[in-house]
Order: C-alpha cells, then structure tokens, then sequence
C-alpha cells in the first residue's frame, strides 16, 4: 500500500472543496491513496507498485503456479507480464512507470513550481518563469520573449495564457514530449494491434512486425470521428450501471444494518425469556428438593418417635423394677414382668422393621459439566434434583443378630411369564429395590419386568439390544449392559413404571460387556477379560484388572467403596471372585465350593452372596472369603442359579434351569 502522501494546497481542489480531477486521476485503486511509484498495465490503468505487487501474489494464490497472466483489478483485462519466467513477486516491478503521474504528483506536492521561460534559459537567465504555452512550437514564452521572438515569426497562432488552473494540462502537454517511460522520447506512434502508445524507438525495436502501426495524430483523428463519441456513450452507461450497481450495494448494507440492530433486539428479547425461563426452572427444582428433604425428614422424624417412645416406656418399667415395695405386690410384679416382655418384643420388632428399611438418603443436585464449556452442543438446562438411596447397616451397638447368622427361608415363588411373552423367560439379571420393587432382565423376551415382592406385575420395557447383567444405581434407577453394542442402558424405577433415561456407549470398548455394577459415581463392566471403570454419563472406559474368564456379574459394597467380580469357570483352583479395592485386587474366593459362578451381590453388613450355576448352590461369604457357609444347594430345589439381589434380609434369586418350572419363576428368600 502506498505511504505518505501530501498536504493539498487549496488550489489543487475546486471551489467546492471536492477533489480536483488530478487528484482522483493520481489515486491508487486498490489503496485509494495517492500513487507511489506508479505502475501503468498495458490497459492504462495505474496502481502503486507495491499494491499491483501484493494484488498479483493474492490473485493468483487460488491459481495453478503455471499461471502466466493476472487480471486488471479496475476492468479485469487478463495482462500478461513482460517476463513470466520471472517469480511473480517481481512481475510488477516489469511494467512501466506513469511519468506524467509522476510528474503531477510532483506537481501537487509543491504548487510553487514554476515552469521557465524556455528563451530566457537559452540565455542564461534561468530564473524567468514562463506565462504562455506554444502549441505549435511546444515551448513555453515569458511576456517579453512572447513578444520579442514568438510574435515575429508566429504571428499565425496564438500561445496559451498558462494559469495555476491549467498547469496541469500544461504538464501533460510537456511531459507528452517525452512520455515514453522506456525511452524518454515523445510519444508518436500507436500500435493498433498491442493497442499501445510508443515512441520512434518503440515501434522499431518491439512492434516492427505488427501489421497496424499509425502516427498518434492519425489513430486519434480516426478514433474521434465515431469511436470516441461511442466509447463515451458506453462509459455513460457504465456509469449509470455502477451508480445503480451501488445504490443495490448501499441498500443491501441498509437492509443488513437494520437486521443486525433486529438480530440484536432479538438476543436481548431472548436472553430475558431464556432468564424468566431458567427462572421456572429453578423454582422446580428448588420445590422439589424441598419436597424430597420433607418427605425424608418426616420418615425418619416418624422413626425417631417410634424409638422414642419406646424408650421411654422401657426406661419407666426399669425404674419401676427398682421400688422395694413392688417385690411385696404379686400382682405389681406380674404386671411389670409382663409389660416388659410386651416392650421387649416390641423393640425387637421395631428393630427388624428399621433394620429392614433403614438406608441412607443423600440429596444433591445433579448438571452437565460440559454447560460450562464454550463450543459444546449440550443443551441448557438447569440439571436435576437427585434422591440417592442405599441400603445402610443399624449400627453395631442395636441388638439384632447378624445376617451371617440367620437361616434363610423362602417367602414364596413369583412367576414372571406374561401373557406377551413369546418365549419361555430367561432372566440373566435382577435388582431387588425398596418397598419390595424387583426388576428383572428377561433376555429370551428382550424385556426389562417390574413386579412387587408379593408377585404383582406392573409393567416391562422392551430392550430391542441384547442384554446381560442388572445394577442398582440408586433408589429409583437400574443400569443394564447392552453386550452386543457395548453400552449402558439406565432405566427409571418410579412409581411402579419403567422408562428408559439413557443409551451411553462406551467408545473404546472392543470386546462385548457383561457385568455391571455402580461405585462412587462411575460404572465398572466386565468382559471377557478385563474389568473396566466407566463414566456414569458414558465416555471412555479405563482398564482396571486383567481377569483369565469372562465376568457376568459385578457387585458394589456401597459402605466400603469394595467392587467385587465373579469369575464364571469351573477350572480348579481359578480364581472364582476377586476383590478391587483403592486401585488394588484380591483374589478372595477360588473354584470349589462354587463352580461357573455367575450372579453376585452384597449385603449391608458387607456379607457376599455368590451363585454357583455349575454346582447349583448359592452361598454367603465375609468380605474377605475367609468365612464361607452355604445357604442353599440342589436339595432345595436350585438348579442353574443366574442372578442374585439383595436388600435389607430378603433376596431374589433366579434360575437358567432348562425345565420351565425353573425359568419362569423367581424365587424371594428371608433371613430369619
């Protein structure tokens, strides 16, 4: 781009104080400062070298590098340079500089200039600037040598009274004289078939070969008879073209101005209902985080009266068991005897129903961290409100016997066939939640089955994707492994309906899943040969342990943080469940009393119930193997047990048995 440029001395504008005609003819197209070293294209246009160089370089940036030509950024004729071996850097430097721009330029920049009388310097006296112009002699005359020389010989023409408005014209006039800018000589011949000015030398040394050569006074009478008249017609409506051309132009920016202020009216009007609906949505959640916390603070507020109550009541009869007078009363004796028998079998029963339903409760609300990142597709919501619930042991001081040392009985067979049932069921994964809630994942109908403990059906959910192990992930939420296409599925458990909350896959995992479990807000699945944690809304798995046989089932000890896995072989001394724990494993049960182990679980105190589908037994160990007893064997009518679930003392086990007396039943068992 052109730099510098001058001060305008008010001469050089008209008197309206627009640019005069030498000022706009002097401006660089593409910079629209005044020309610095100008460069003339063989059209006529003139651009500074500098900007026709970075024009050329842009323009053909997009083109092969073979190319050997450039369009005029005014009129778009293709110019060739003189030398287009040469890198096209240095293709501008190739064409002429405009000396008469030059000139005026020079012109513009110092008004004082004078032009000299041409006899006068002739006689040494070089200092007499000339007033008048001679077109027939082209040489330029003061006052006294106009009349002393010019007068006497030329008394046939009249010279040019030179002013400051027409010094211009009188520049051009001179520089006409020698306008060639290679030869410096004057410019008198054209070249019709370059369509280009020259000088004597030019037409010799470059166009002698042309067909069409013609004095310059020749080409300009032939081209003024019709062509000129023509060519300023077309000019005229050329003009009136672009005028239109940038009135469409100034509208379009109109119209466009008044759509970004539109568009931005828009946003703002948005961004305040996007806020009055945040607003609501708050409020939402908000009351039901309210509502969540009453309903758990008036459930344990209830138990925490029964207690007591209770307590005070036994507190009564033993500070009435202390009066001395009471050992003389029979009947104050008897009363008292039995009214604490009465209490005591009061708390043990007030302590198995807490023992039953006690569970922790942990309320947080629940968001996208991705809201928070810029150029995301997550959507803007507020989150929701998350009621987390999991079993919970009564703490060791409460009298009631230890789940390791209860007997289990079964409660009753719950038959799962339903009349849209195709096939004969067979159940690979079950979760037993509160309130006696047991889904069950039938793989043979593609169903997820929900029914109560006491055999009620109340709805299923199709699963079009082959499925195998069930979780818990909180009160009212299961998870399930889609195998085939190595997802989880998570699925609502509310208000005695099932609906699907979401399908994430896993992206890295190659082989199929089959074991679940949920642990400190992250999956972990199992395959055929590893374990893997995987994030709770889907995303890459990460390896935790390299396991010799496939895993169907997982566990979580919710109060240690403990995952345990079992390992379905019947290989003699292979690992049959294994242990992780703070990024460590341990092997805590091996192949024997079990074999092929498939369904896993654990309980509130920590106890492991394991099912042994090839030695069709079900047994129940410590968290650390080291105690091991067996609650249930072929004897009592188990045959191929698949998956196990446990809450508070009861279980629901089911079975892979080939007789349909097995398949389409579960069976729910009691700790008593």
């Amino acid at each position: 781009m052109a730099e510098g440029g001058f001060v305008q001395d008010q001469t050089s504008d008209n008197a309206l104080g627009s640019p005069s005609l030498d000022t706009l003819m002097l401006e660089c197209p593409i910079c629209l400062e005044q020309l610095r070293h100008p460069k003339s294209l063989p059209c006529l246009h003139s651009f500074c070298q500098e900007c026709l160089a970075s024009y050329i370089i842009n323009e053909s940036s997009g083109k092969m590098a073979s190319a050997s030509s450039f369009s005029c950024p005014v009129c778009r004729r293709d110019t060739e340079p003189l030398n287009q071996s040469e890198d096209k850097q240095r293709w501008a430097e190739q064409f002429p500089t405009n000396n008469l721009a030059v000139e005026m330029i020079q012109h513009l920049q110092n008004t004082s200039t004078l032009i000299m009388c041409k006899p006068c310097e002739k006689k040494g006296n070089v200092n007499i600037p000339a007033e008048f112009w001679c077109e027939q002699t082209k040489s330029y005359f003061c006052e006294s040598c106009k009349v002393d020389h010019h007068d006497l010989f030329h008394d046939d023409c009249e010279p040019e009274h030179i002013t400051q408005e027409n010094k211009s014209a009188t520049i051009r006039r001179k520089m006409s004289a020698t306008g060639c800018g290679k030869h410096k000589e004057k410019l008198e011949y054209y070249c019709e078939d370059h369509q280009i000015l020259g000088c004597h030398k030019c037409i010799i040394v470059d166009h002698r070969k042309c067909e069409t050569v013609t004095s310059a006074d020749d080409f300009r009478d032939k081209i003024q008879t019709t062509k000129i008249e023509d060519l300023l017609t077309e000019l005229r409506k050329c003009v009136n073209s672009m005028e239109i051309l940038i009135k469409d132009v100034e509208e379009q920016l109109q119209s466009m101005t008044e759509d970004q202020v539109t568009a931005l009216q828009s946003l703002t009007d948005l961004r305040t209902k996007i806020n009055e609906r945040f607003d609501v949505l708050q409020k939402t959640l908000t009351d039901k985080l309210t509502a969540s916390f009453k309903e758990e603070k008036e459930n344990l507020d209830i138990s925490r009266k029964k207690c007591e109550r209770l307590m005070f009541a036994m507190q009564k009869t033993l500070t009435s068991s202390q009066d001395a007078a009471l050992k003389e009363d029979a009947v104050g004796t008897i009363s008292l005897f039995q009214r604490g028998q009465a209490e005591v079998e009061s708390c043990k029963g007030l302590i198995q129903e807490l023992e039953n339903s006690s569970k922790s409760t942990s309320l947080r609300h629940e968001y996208n961290p991705d809201l928070l990142t810029l150029n995301t597709k997550t959507s803007l919501t507020l989150g929701k409100i998350l009621v987390h619930q999991q079993q919970r042991t009564l703490p060791t001081a409460v009298v009631c016997k230890p789940l390791s040392e209860r007997q289990l009985q079964m409660i009753r067979k719950i038959d799962i066939k339903l009349p849209t049932d195709e096939k004969d069921c067979d159940v690979y994964g079950a979760v037993l939640l509160s309130g006696g809630r047991i889904v069950l994942g039938d793989n043979a109908n593609h169903k997820l089955k929900l029914f109560t403990e006491y055999g009620d059906f109340k709805c299923d959910v199709e699963i079009s994707e082959e499925f195998c192990d069930l979780c818990r992930v909180d009160d009212n939420t299961v998870a399930v492994t889609l195998d085939e296409v190595k997802a989880i599925c998570t699925v609502n458990v509310r208000d005695l309906t099932l609906t699907i909350l979401s399908k994430s896959k896993i992206k890295n995992l190659t082989e199929k899943c089959f074991g679940v479990t949920y642990n400190n807000n992250m999956f972990v699945v199992g395959t055929p040969t590893s374990l893997y944690s995987v994030p709770q809304n889907g995303g890459e798995a990460i390896m935790l342990h390299k396991i010799k046989s496939k895993c169907l089932h997982l566990a979580s000890d919710q109060i240690n943080g403990r995952v345990f896995a079992s390992i379905n072989t019947s290989d003699p001394d292979a690992v049959a469940v294994t242990r992780l724990s703070d990024g460590t494993h341990t092997d805590v049960l091996k192949v024997g009393v079990v074999e092929g182990t498939t369904g896993i679980d654990v309980d509130r105190e920590g106890n492991v119930y394991v099912c042994g589908q090839n030695s069709h037994n079900v047994i129940q160990m410590s968290g650390d193997g080291t105690e091991v007893r067996e609650l249930l064997t072929s004897y009592d009518g188990i045959e191929y047990p698949r998956a196990i679930s446990v809450w508070g003392d009861k279980l629901v086990i089911t079975s892979r048995a080939r007789s349909t007396a097995q398949q389409n039943f579960v069976r729910l068992f009691q700790l008593v």
